[in-house]
């Protein structure tokens, strides 16, 4: 199955909604989205699924003395996450010294939760259009975006062997995440493809796919 022949027929569908948890639901959004097509007896397949959550952190600092506070009480994975990229309530790439100046934007936080691919339909760059939809219907401004970069899988199915946790890990760092700990990976959104067409926008120039 030919790259672009299966991004022409697929679907995309992406929604946001205020976090179920009341009582973040004034700095959290849920985001979720889906890639679907259709087989020879017209029967929807979903080959891709993707969600998260966006943290505004901005606002977090108002209401919280200590950010990790709050990323304590959301999840742990998030809480773990904010061990390795929060120090003095802003953030740093945990590859760099914590001392040194930190030059990220760290407005708001994206966590993905999942992107998993189907195995079928892999290596056909439906995972990299995944994100570049989300960083179109997610507000991505003065954001970093982090993940856990851990295969997702269907056990029935296949096995999580170290050749995919590597083949994953190697997908993020093109699209420009870096490592941050043992499973996390980071990277600021000015890099995803909504932020860099709008920046290109304001200079005239268009950002080709």
């Amino acid at each position: 199955m030919m790259q672009s022949n299966i991004l022409s027929e697929l679907e995309f569908e992406f929604s946001l909604k205020p976090s179920d948890n009341e009582e973040f639901s004034n700095l959290l959004v849920d985001f979720k989205g889906q890639a679907v097509v259709w087989d020879d007896d017209a029967e929807e397949q979903v080959v891709a699924k993707l969600k998260g959550h966006r943290l505004d952190i901005s606002s977090a600092r108002k209401a919280y003395g200590d950010i990790q506070d709050l990323f304590d009480s959301i999840s742990p994975e998030i809480s773990d996450l904010g061990r390795h990229i929060i120090s003095d309530n802003n953030c740093f790439v945990e590859c760099c010294s914590k001392d040194e100046p930190e030059t990220t934007p760290c407005g708001s936080l994206v966590y993905i939760d999942e992107l998993v691919v189907d195995a079928k339909f892999r290596n056909l760059s439906i995972g990299t259009e995944m994100l570049k939809r989300m960083s179109q219907i997610v507000d991505m401004n003065k954001t970093l975006v982090a993940l856990k970069a851990y295969p997702i899988i269907d056990g029935d199915t296949e096995q999580r062997t170290p050749a995919l946790k590597k083949q994953l890990k190697r997908f993020y760092s093109k699209l420009g995440f870096i490592h941050s700990g043992e499973h996390y990976m980071v990277k600021d959104a000015r890099e995803c493809y909504a932020q860099r067409t709008r920046a290109l926008a304001e200079e005239g120039v268009t950002l080709s796919n």
